[in-house]
């Protein structure tokens, strides 16, 4: 049994609290051990002020937090998440920019490299964000202004 990273949801903070001490059993249970200093929880009641504890230990609360590459915020908001997507897109243009800023590339070349390598990074996890106007027009800047980039 293997667990790196997870996430557990509910509406109910008692509820909640039992599911984590249900799956910290059945982490011991397979011979792990839950990092409760690695453990941190989120909640959207900002007046919900009382801590969350495994055992002993005191679980951090947080107001964001980075799971399975987005990054989800207590309010909802998905501006952390889409500026962490610009930053991956503009590193992992870096990371192939001795290609698509090749003068002697065609440039339906650098349009498949762009649309294989860049876009996706840009666009994990869109599906599910609640996009704003706002958000759009971010990512679009960002796309003219990485295209613009490839082709100067």
């Amino acid at each position: 049994m293997y667990a790196d990273d997870i996430a557990l949801v509910d509406g109910d903070k008692g509820q909640l609290i039992r599911r984590v001490h249900a799956w910290r059993e059945a982490l011991e249970n397979g011979g792990l051990k839950l990092n409760v200093a690695k453990t941190e929880y989120m909640t959207r009641n900002s007046t919900d002020l009382t801590s969350l504890r495994i055992g002993d230990d005191t679980v951090e609360r947080t107001d964001n937090f980075r799971y399975l590459g987005s990054v989800l915020d207590a309010s909802g908001d998905i501006d952390r998440d889409i500026k962490a997507r610009i930053s991956a897109a503009w590193a992992k243009w870096c990371e192939v920019t001795g290609v698509i800023c090749d003068p002697k590339m065609p440039v339906k070349l650098k349009g498949q490299v762009y649309k294989t390598i860049i876009r996706p990074v840009l666009t994990y996890g869109s599906e599910a964000w609640p996009v704003l106007e706002r958000h759009r027009q971010l990512l679009h800047v960002t796309e003219m202004n990485v295209l613009r980039w490839m082709c100067a």
